[in-house]
Parts: C-alpha cells; sequence; structure tokens
C-alpha cells in the first residue's frame, strides 16, 4: 500500500493575507512616484519593493509538502526550499504514530520550523503525523490520517 499527499498554501487565509497587504502598498508607492513624492529616483524604491512583494507571494505560493508512505518506509520533500527527497527506512524509524491535532501551538506556528530535536513542517490540517528517529522527531500535518494508521497496521504485521 502507497499514500502520496501534496499539501500547500494555495486558496488558504495565508495568500489572501499576503494579497490584501501588499496590493494596497504597491498601489500606493505606484500613486507616490507619480505624484513626485518619492523624489526622482522613487523608481527604484518602487522597483526594489515590488521585486521583494513578488518574490516573497512566489515563495508562499509554491511552497509545498510531498509525502509518501509505504511498504518499505516514509520519504518527504518541501519545496522550493528542500527539493531533494529526504527517506527513512522502516529500520531507522524508532516510533511513528498519528496524533489529532492541528500543530499550529505545539510547534510554532504553520510553515516550516526547525530547532535541534525537532522539524516540523506544518500545513492546515487537524491531524499530525510523528516520526521519530535516533537524532531527530519529524511533524507532518496530514488530511489522510486514516491511510497512514492503516499503513502502520501493515507495518507492525509484518
Amino acid at each position: 500500500m502507497v499514500l502520496n499527499e501534496r499539501q500547500d498554501f494555495r486558496g488558504s487565509i495565508i495568500m489572501w493575507a499576503i494579497i490584501l497587504i501588499e496590493l494596497p502598498t504597491l498601489i500606493l508607492l505606484t500613486v507616490f512616484y507619480f505624484t513626485g513624492n518619492l523624489g526622482e529616483d522613487g523608481w527604484k524604491m518602487l522597483l526594489i519593493i515590488g521585486t521583494i512583494m513578488i518574490g516573497a507571494f512566489s515563495l508562499i505560493f509554491n511552497m509545498r509538502l510531498d509525502l509518501r508512505v509505504d511498504d518499505y518506509g516514509i520519504s518527504f520533500r518541501n519545496p522550493p526550499i528542500f527539493n531533494k527527497w529526504t527517506k527513512f527506512k522502516k529500520e531507522e524509524i524508532e516510533n511513528v504514530y498519528v496524533k489529532k491535532s492541528d500543530g499550529l501551538l505545539e510547534y510554532g506556528g504553520i510553515g516550516v520550523r526547525f530547532s535541534r530535536k525537532i522539524k516540523a513542517y506544518i500545513y492546515f490540517s487537524d491531524h499530525i503525523f510523528i516520526v521519530e528517529t535516533k537524532n531527530k522527531k519529524y511533524v507532518f500535518s496530514t488530511h489522510k490520517q486514516l491511510e497512514i494508521e492503516e499503513i502502520l497496521k501493515s507495518w507492525e504485521e509484518k
């Protein structure tokens, strides 16, 4: 049995919040530029701020979590930051379980969170999938908790 899950921020409240914050700022700076309130080099500031805003929006828009759980282990990647698949064989995993929690308060909010012992990939969901290895604890949000629990039961049977 194989589970493939993809989560992202597209269509979430975060994307709308970014648009509602960035768009008025760009409109205001454009009005200031055309009225002459930014000075002669105002176009440079408008270009720099616009580039930063578009870059931040693009980064969050393209951010996603690809999670794969199968009979051999667990794999995940988090593009555009971490494009390479990180894989754990069943033998490397010390403890694995699914918990009903959104992970927002426990792990510091949505997005990718790092600490010495924990790496958390939290998106909008009601369940988290926790994988503990010898050195680190990995936390993933999931919408497919029943399928993951079914695969984990098949691991125990083998």
